[in-house]
């Protein structure tokens, strides 16, 4: 097999303050839930494989075969180099060269990593209709504390059937081409995903924290303005 590798694109995306239709009315301090006391970190996940949601809520660890990251794009999944961070990756046991497929979480090298057909397994009331391309795929914790954060390309499954209901290529094509990069908070505490779907949603998730709102200009919100709004409740 060739594990050569071909061009990685890396796409830096600068934080702004003004973002896309969403702003944010300013406030001295993001006020955060009291009750909320636990706090979680990726380093808390030595090394191994979760291989279902209670193993990762108890940290019981099952001995890690050795697995590489693979591309989620192109036919041939090539191997990422260990030096290169990112996202959202296929994983392979390095010694039958097999997809990963049952496992809930891997912790990797430092970075912890969450399979996607759990976001809608185990998701929140109202969000299991939220799903991907590739269920088995893997998605980083990009950020952790009161909750763990990731995100991944979904799209609602009954809007993505409609299109691919309308037949042909083009039908496939746009059913193909709806899913959107969200944002993703797993409440460890509460054993749940939650898919920040839109402006409305988010807010919803914001007041829960005590945190300003945001004012929707439109129903979408741009995932810049989630990671920065993330970030200030998080911790």
């Amino acid at each position: 097999m060739n594990k050569s590798i071909g061009i990685f694109s890396v796409i830096c995306i600068s934080f702004f303050n003004t973002s896309f239709g969403q702003t944010m009315t300013t406030t001295n301090a993001v006020g955060l839930d009291p009750s909320n006391t636990s706090m979680f970190a990726v380093s808390d996940y030595s090394d191994g494989f979760y291989v279902t949601l209670e193993d990762f809520i108890n940290k019981k660890k099952t001995k890690r075969n050795p697995v590489e990251r693979r591309a989620i794009v192109g036919f041939e999944k090539k191997v990422i180099p260990k030096d290169v961070i990112v996202d959202h990756v296929f994983l392979y046991t390095v010694a039958d060269q097999m997809k990963l497929t049952g496992v809930f979480a891997v912790s990797l090298e430092g970075n912890l990593y969450i399979q996607q057909k759990n976001f809608r397994k185990y998701a929140v009331k109202g969000d299991k209709n939220e799903e991907g391309n590739n269920p088995n795929s893997y998605h980083r914790v990009l950020q952790a504390g009161r909750f763990f954060y990731l995100e991944a390309e979904l799209a609602n499954s009954w809007s993505k059937g409609f299109a691919y209901g309308s037949g042909g290529a083009v039908g496939g094509a746009i059913g193909s081409s709806m899913n959107r990069l969200k944002g993703i908070v797993f409440d460890v505490v509460k054993k749940e995903f939650n898919v920040l779907k839109d402006c409305k949603d988010f807010n919803e998730f914001l007041t829960i924290y005590q945190a300003e709102n945001l004012k929707c200009k439109n129903k979408k919100i741009d995932i810049v303005t989630v990671r920065e709004n993330i970030n200030k409740i998080i911790k």
